[in-house]
């Protein structure tokens, strides 16, 4: 048996695969793929073998983020002309709901207003013209409902055998469809294989998970590392987590948002970086358009 089949690897392995990094790296190749957002960039960029969290209360954007992502990761492979793809696993949303979002998203369009059957014809228009644009991008979705990691992986294995899944996105952690004698085993399980399945496909994967009311009781409204539920499974595994926060979703309801920088009390989502497990933690202030479900850099 050849010693490189196995995954107990001398130490001049690592050091061999270390070096090439290293080379890419000198040449100005950074690591990871691009979330498509230049302040996010420096702390979520992703990276092979990585497990990244993104943590909010309902209605903060959690997954209109993650699919803004996916898809910008979806568009760079494109351009790119590389191979591969992007896996979303959503058990919340249908791919038809997630379809129609994106669409109207991109082009600026209430899709909320849509639904309603009260947008104008040349809005229908511009997101059906929109859905033909996207359905050439190389995203899967899987929207079966409640659906486990090992199910996850099974389905993965098969899109590889396919094409190469570049990256993963599950919506959300807390309906996975894993078993724990106790709803804190369950979902400590399933962050667990989150990170489990990041390093066997060598892929960045990114789950979405929600936060306790308890941020609420807070003066800033910023969810901590303590938020998350059943945080401490959570803690150890991930490589990255961020959680969201939008002050003006608490100001139209009447509520205090405390240390808000000056301006940024409308339009904006705060993005507090929880944890980075090879550099620093921090924050950044995202531009928000809660009527498209629209994040964007902040013009500075």
């Amino acid at each position: 048996m050849n010693i490189f089949e196995s995954n107990l690897q001398p130490m001049r392995y690592f050091a061999m695969k270390a070096k090439e990094k290293l080379a890419k790296w000198e040449q100005g190749i950074p690591e990871g793929l691009s979330t498509g957002f230049k302040s996010l960039d420096p702390y979520l960029m992703l990276e092979t073998d990585t497990y990244t969290i993104i943590a909010a209360r309902p209605s903060m954007g959690k997954t209109a983020l993650g699919m803004q992502i996916i898809r910008n990761v979806a568009q760079d492979l494109q351009a790119s002309n590389e191979k591969g793809v992007c896996a979303v696993f959503s058990a919340e949303m249908s791919g038809r709901q997630l379809a129609i979002r994106m669409a109207s998203e991109m082009c600026g369009i209430n899709s909320h207003m849509l639904r309603l059957g009260k947008g104008s014809s040349d809005s229908f228009t511009k997101v059906k013209n929109q859905l033909d644009e996207i359905e050439s991008l190389p995203i899967w979705i899987d929207d079966g409902s409640a659906p486990s990691t090992k199910i996850m992986l099974q389905r993965l294995d098969q899109l590889n055998q396919e094409m190469p899944v570049r990256c993963m996105l599950f919506d959300f952690v807390e309906l996975g469809g894993d078993e724990g004698s106790t709803e804190e085993l369950r979902i400590s399980s399933i962050h667990k294989s989150l990170k489990a399945i990041a390093k066997t496909l060598h892929i960045p994967v990114i789950g979405l998970c929600q936060v306790s009311r308890e941020v609420e009781k807070t003066t800033t409204k910023i969810p901590q590392m303590q938020h998350l539920r059943y945080s401490g499974m959570a803690e150890q595994v991930m490589d990255k987590g961020v959680t969201l926060m939008r002050p003006e979703y608490y100001t139209e309801r009447g509520d205090t948002v405390s240390d808000v920088e000056s301006g940024k009390e409308k339009g904006t989502a705060y993005a507090n970086v929880i944890k980075f497990r090879d550099g620093p933690v921090g924050g950044v202030w995202l531009a928000y358009r809660k009527e498209y479900a629209q994040f964007g850099d902040l013009a500075i």
